[in-house]
């Protein structure tokens, strides 16, 4: 009885000590380089570039203690996969480079263009690669251009276009979605376009108001001005989100413009089969309100109301019926997920067109439905500048 009490006792302690030896592979932030955004291009030789953006952690003070010191730094490299330029970046640094605090990555257009081959394969075998990161794509510029570009709001460039994503300011993609968009029959990936421009002093910054439309892995165009926001208006997608029509004739006192903002939108497919071949329907129910009225209209005015209700389901029509044209005829890619609803509604269907769905979709008929209703006049129903009687 002893010896078995005696056992158990060990056993128990030995148990609590395998319990408590603490954590073996810790490392101290001290010993830690915190990747805030990486960058991915394509050489002129055809090698993959990475760029890293890395958090300097003597240079994060307040914006009012800045006094000019740099709160990053953007490492560069170039080998033959994402591994490789990593491994080559470490030798650079003191730190270990750590991961997992990559809110964005950014994929060159050149990258883009030739393909995401090397890329897919290091963003999925990687266990440090995050899928909560966001996925944008550089406009008419590099990826490292856009990472060493800073941002005046934020002390790390970073964290400005992650705001600017998590407050849908922009079309938001983390890197899971881009992945399942990617593999899936009837829906191609999309992106944010990112672009270097410059501030009102000159100063360069950064402007997210492009959309990247991929082909399989492969980029293919942007979406720019009204298609980019029928685009973003189709995922519901509406903060920020405005439309401007020429509503009145051009006058020496007045533009003849009213600007509406998007409050509310839902949007519905219909998807039926003729002849074994899909018919679409697009129905958008946007609500709004007037935020600028440039016009000696009264809006309070049924006749007005009326009339420029119309006229914003004509301009938007206009805008999403290009925007879906520009995906069949010049694109080439269902950046809508048409296909993906067709497989909802027509099941059995489905297994003989997805394979010859990309091949099919640019001859697709789609419809396009806008209702538009204005609730909302803001503090005033007639313009501001009108005389009282």
């Amino acid at each position: 009885m002893n010896f078995r009490r005696i056992a158990f006792t060990f056993t128990a302690l030995w148990c609590c000590l395998a319990m408590l030896t603490g954590c073996w592979d810790r490392k101290e932030m001290d010993e830690l380089a915190f990747v805030t955004a990486s960058g991915l291009d394509l050489s002129e030789s055809g090698e993959m570039v990475t760029s890293l953006q890395v958090a300097l952690p003597i240079g994060l003070p307040t914006p009012v203690q800045s006094k000019g010191k740099k709160s990053f730094v953007v490492l560069t490299k170039e080998g033959k996969n994402g591994i490789d330029t990593l491994n080559k970046e470490q030798q650079q640094l003191s730190r270990s480079i750590d991961l997992g605090h990559r809110r964005v990555i950014v994929i060159g257009e050149s990258l883009g263009r030739h393909g995401l081959n090397q890329v897919l394969d290091t963003l999925l075998r990687s266990p440090e690669s995050r899928y909560n990161s966001y996925i944008v794509t550089a406009y008419e510029t590099t990826a490292k251009e856009v990472l060493s570009t800073p941002y005046l709001l934020e002390e790390i460039p970073a964290v400005g276009i992650n705001n600017i994503m998590q407050s849908d300011f922009t079309l938001a993609v983390r890197t899971d979605e881009f992945l399942d968009a990617l593999a899936t029959y009837g829906k191609s990936p999309v992106t944010a376009g990112i672009r270097v421009t410059k501030d009102g002093t000159g100063n360069p910054t950064f402007t997210l108001d492009t959309i990247a439309a991929y082909r399989d892995n492969k980029l293919v165009g942007f979406l720019s001005g009204d298609e980019q926001k029928a685009f973003r208006l189709f995922r519901e997608n509406i903060q920020a989100l405005s439309w401007v029509v020429q509503f009145d004739t051009p006058k020496p006192e007045y533009k003849g413009t009213v600007s509406l903002s998007i409050l509310k939108v839902k949007t519905n497919i219909h998807t039926r089969m003729i002849e074994e071949k899909p018919e679409i329907t697009v129905h958008l129910t946007v609500t709004g309100r007037i935020s600028a009225n440039d016009t000696e209209l009264d809006m309070a005015k049924s006749e007005v109301h009326d009339r420029l209700e119309r006229t914003f389901e004509d301009e938007l029509k206009k805008a999403m019926e290009n925007a879906v044209s520009i995906s069949q005829q010049k694109f080439k890619s269902d950046i809508f997920g048409f296909g993906r609803q067709v497989h909802i509604d027509h099941p059995y269907a489905w297994k003989n067109l997805k394979e010859q769905w990309d091949a099919m979709y640019p001859t697709i008929p789609v419809e396009v439905n806008i209702d538009v209703r204005i609730e909302r006049f803001g503090r005033t129903q007639a313009a501001g500048h009108l005389i009282k009687e």
